[in-house]
This record gives C-alpha cells, structure tokens and sequence, in this order.
C-alpha cells in the first residue's frame, strides 16, 4: 500500500524553501525600513535632537536588523542547509520582538504582536511543527522578560511610550497568558493552514501532471497514426492536424492550420458532404450559424476522392467524415480521417490483371492443345506432298510457305505453353551445373544455325557453381536471353557471358548469389520501352511475338532468382540473372 507523504516529510523542496527565506529576510528588512521611519517619527514627535542619545537604542536595533538582514541574504546560497538557515532567522526574529519589546516598555508595550509574523513565518517555512516550536520559543523569551521586569532585574526603556510603574501581579499575569494563547492559537491555526495549503499545491501539481501526461499521450497518439487526421470547426475550418495529414498532403502546417478544408483540398468533390460547395463557402462568410441548423448525417460520410500533391503526385484518397461531439452531446465540429490509397489500388489492379492473365493463359493452354493436333496433322501431309518428285515447282513453293507458317504457328503456341506453365513451381529441382549446360545450350544454337560464324561468344566464368533448380526452366531462361541477343544483332555481334560469385553482400565465409550476364552490342533498348519489356505480347521485332521476356521474368520469379536490364543505347544490352546460393 502506497504511503502518502506528510508535510513533515517534505517541507518542500530545497528551491521552494529558499524562496520562502528570501520573502522573509525582504519582510524583515521592510521592517527595519518601518523602524528607521518610526524613530524619524518619534524624533520630530518630541522634537529631540537627531542625534540624540535618547533615540539611540532606535537606531541601534534597526541598523542591526539591516546589517543581519543583508550578511543572511549574501550568504543564503553559499550555506546551504535552508531549514537550518530558517530556524536561525526565525529565533534571530523571535529576539528582535523581545528586544523590540524591551526598547517599548516590556509589560507596557504595543508591540508584542510582532511575535504574530514571527510564528506565521515559522508556519509558512516549517509548517505546523515548526510553528509550535517557535510559539513555544516566542511564550519563553516574552515571560523570560516580564518575569526579569516584575523581580526589577532589568527595567526596560521607553524609547517609544510613556513610562509606567505599575507593579500588579496580575496584570503580567493576564498580559503573559493571553499572548501565550494568542501565540499557540495563531501556532497551530497558521500551521493547519500551511499544511492545507502545501496539501492543495501537491494534489493541483499532480493534477496539472495528470493533465500533461493525459494531454502529451493524446498528442502523440493522433502523431502516431498512420491516418491522415484532421479536426474541423463547424464552419469547416482546420483546427487541428497530425503529422501524417500533413505528410500525405504534403502540406506545411501554416498551410493547413486556420484553412477552409475547400482550401486545403483543392480538388475534393464536395457533393457527400452536409454542404454544398455554395454552402461551404457561404459558412466560411457567416460562421456557424447555418451549420448549426444545418441536418447532418447520423453515420460517418465514407468516399474516395482524387489528390494532387504540390510535387504533382496523383493521390486517391479514402476519406471518412464523422461529427465531432463534446462531453455534453452537443456537436463541436468535424473529424476527417482520410488515407493514401494509391498503392492499396494499384496492388488491386495488378492482382485483376494477374488474374486476368491467369485466365488469359487457361485458355491459351485449352486453345493450344486443341491447335496442336490439327497442325501436326497438316505438317505431316505437307511433308508427304513435298517428298513427291513430280510437283510443279510452283506447287513446291506454295507448299514450303505453308511448312514455314506452320513451323512458325507451333512455335507461337509453344511459347504460350510455356506463358501459362511459368504461373507453375518448378516440380523437378536438382543440381544444376550452370557453365556446362550453358556450353550445352551455345552448341545447339550453332547446330540449328542461329549461332553462325557473324557472331562471336566470349565467356568470362570466374566460377562453376552447381545451383538447385530446375534444369528444364534454367535452359529455357538461357534459351531465350541468348535468342534474344542474337535477334538483336542480325548483321552479327560479339555476345559476352559472364558467371561470377559473391557479387551480392556476403553472409559469413560465402557468397549469397551466383550472377550470370548475357550482353550484346546491338543497337539497346529505348529508355521509353524499358519497363514493359518483361510484359506479355510486348516487342520491337516486327515479327516478333513479345512472349520470350515474359516468359523469363516468370521463370525466374518460380526459380526464386531475379532478373535486371540495363540498356545504353546504342552500345548494347546486358541481361542479369541472380540466384540464391
């Protein structure tokens, strides 16, 4: 269980006790001014030389009070200690009383009330203890005095009074005991209230605490969200706005805060909200007056809306408009929180288009097969025709056209063949020794006559690594970088292939990937058409199909590698594949 501190456990912190010193030694030394004007006083009074030794006494006590009251103020900082320094002041206050007492005709004096400040001060410094203490000190020193004036011990002077002779007993009786009470009474009252007072300063500083945390934990949760969030006036003026508003928006906050939301969104369409756009702008006239009369819906306002950013981004945002209500139910104003749903659309469009190319390649592979057929039905015949020796050569002409196209039809539905298997994993994964079959793939181009004597292969293997793959897919990727390479170099060219290791950033002792390069110096590709080059149908050939590329990004994307292009027209094009070792 949690122990709640006292007063006395803390009489406050070090700084706040050493201002309340400074307050009592400037109270003290107001005091001494007091005295100073009162001996002036009393002097022009009783028309007495100023020098006199009558007025003496006078002088003396308040030059004292001056001279402590400034040594205690100088060294305040340099000693240290407050509550030693606040129980010296204090029994230095309570003998100046008493000498003031004494200087004013002891049992006779006006000035025994001085004793009052003294203990408020002890309340005000050290609370109710303290207060106690120092009645208790104020009631010995003022009896210790009446008792030495009944015994005519000492005989006080009457520098400001009239002497006086009386002796009765009872009179320092009654006059001891009220002051008694009157000091223990003013004691223990000044000190409840002190207490009561330090009570109401600690619970209103944990509650401004409170507020702050409450306050700072507010800020930094609507800073924290992801959200764009703005808070608006019921006349639709920006009140207030959180960071990521600001972010996606793209705006300063002067930009923001203080503006009509028409300002702020340019190119909003106002037609779901409460207003109209003329009623907007008449709001930002007339104030919120019409707002305030003006339905507004019982559920958020759910949109999109189109956004452009100063740097001329195009945005979409989602936004959702709800009624701002206060702690009573009554309607404050608008909260519009609003997203950057760019990329969230743009990821659904690819998702539509990769599903439309996975129908797309269902049907080409249901359309292939049944071509497929018919095809190697009419090559064949077409074969038989050719094998007659007695054809017109005309005959023999048209019939080699139509080998050719039909040659040229089955490759077109190969490749789409392998289009809708490359959606498919690699099933047969083994041990791919990647230079061997490379060689393998360049003797079969020179076999088929693709690779003639025009063109020169130089290869660059600074390693043979053996990666785990798919050997059908990795020849058909090589297949078609190489093919692809020879097209563009018709009037011949110089192909580089380059296998290197460690490339990529290294993970202890060993390489992370293996890099294969395929350059060729044709004339490159333009910076215009570099980023569909790897889309489906898509070629500068003019009898080209535009499926190779397609097909090699897919590949390597179930191969779990990665493809790069860099093209510097018109010096040639490098094609880069990187694997996971």
């Amino acid at each position: 269980m949690e122990r709640t501190a006292t007063p006395q456990d803390s009489v406050g912190t070090e700084e706040s006790l050493r201002r309340k010193l400074q307050g009592l030694l400037l109270f003290r030394l107001a005091l001494a001014v007091f005295f100073l004007s009162l001996t002036l006083f009393v002097q022009i009074y009783r028309s007495v030389d100023l020098l006199s030794s009558e007025l003496l006494p006078l002088y003396t006590f308040s030059c004292a009070l001056f001279l402590f009251t400034i040594v205690a103020a100088a060294g305040i900082r340099t000693l240290g200690h407050y509550r030693r320094q606040a129980y010296l002041q204090l029994h230095f206050d309570v003998g100046a009383v008493t000498v003031l007492i004494y200087l004013s005709g002891g049992v006779d004096s006006l000035f025994s009330f001085f004793y009052m400040p003294v203990i408020i001060s002890a309340a005000l410094l050290l609370y109710r203890r303290g207060a106690l203490f120092i009645a208790a000190g104020c009631s010995l020193a003022y009896g210790l005095l009446l008792d030495l004036q009944y015994f005519g011990w000492i005989t006080p002077l009457h520098v400001l009074a009239e002497e006086s002779y009386s002796r009765d007993i009872a009179t320092y009786f009654h006059t001891l005991l009220m002051n008694v009470a009157g000091f223990f009474l003013v004691a223990y009252l000044s000190g409840y209230l002190a207490e009561e007072w330090l009570k109401s300063s600690e619970e209103a500083t944990r509650q401004k605490k409170s507020l702050e945390r409450l306050a700072s934990l507010h800020h930094n949760i609507v800073e924290s969200i992801q959200s764009g969030i703005l808070t608006l006036n019921m006349s639709g003026v920006v009140v207030v706005s959180n960071a990521a508003a600001r972010k996606i928006l793209e705006l300063e906050e002067d930009r923001i805060q203080g503006k009509h939301i028409t300002g702020v969104l340019v190119q909003m369409d106002f037609s779901s909200w409460p207003w109209s756009q003329k009623e907007l702008c008449t709001l930002v006239r007339e104030g919120e007056g019409l707002a305030k009369n003006r339905r507004v819906p019982s559920v958020p306002l759910r949109s999109e809306i189109p956004y452009r950013t100063p740097s001329g981004k195009d945005l979409a945002l989602g936004y959702t408009l709800s009624v701002l209500h206060g702690s009573e139910g009554e309607r404050l104003g608008w909260v519009f929180i609003f997203q950057d749903l760019t990329e969230i659309q743009s990821m659904q469009k690819h998702v539509q288009r990769l599903e439309r190319l996975a129908l797309a390649g269902r049907m080409a592979a249901e359309i292939s097969h049944e071509i497929k057929n018919p095809l190697a039905a009419m090559s064949g015949s077409v074969q038989m025709l050719l094998a007659r020796t007695a054809l017109h050569s005309m005959d023999a002409r048209l019939l080699e056209i139509v080998r050719r196209e039909i040659d040229r039809i089955n490759g077109l539905i190969t490749d789409f063949l392998w289009l809708t298997r490359g959606a498919q994993r690699a099933a047969q994964v083994q041990g791919v020794h990647v230079c061997s079959v490379i060689g393998e793939i360049l003797d079969t181009l020179k076999l088929q006559a693709r690779l003639e004597s025009k063109h020169r292969v130089l290869t660059h293997f600074q390693c043979e690594p053996s990666l785990l793959l798919d050997e059908g897919q990795f020849r058909q990727v090589m297949w078609n970088l190489l093919l692809n390479a020879l097209e563009a170099m018709p009037q011949g060219g110089t192909i580089e292939l380059g296998v290197s290791c460690g490339n990529g950033v290294k993970e202890g002792n060993g390489p992370r990937e293996v890099r294969i390069d395929v350059c060729d110096n044709g004339p490159g590709i333009a910076p215009e058409m570099r980023d569909k080059v790897f889309e489906p149908f898509f070629t500068t050939k003019s009898r080209g199909t535009g499926l190779g590329l397609g097909i090699t990004y897919q590949l390597m994307e179930n191969m779990g590698g990665r493809i790069e292009m860099n093209s510097h027209p018109p010096t040639g094009t490098v094609f880069s594949l990187f694997f996971p070792l």
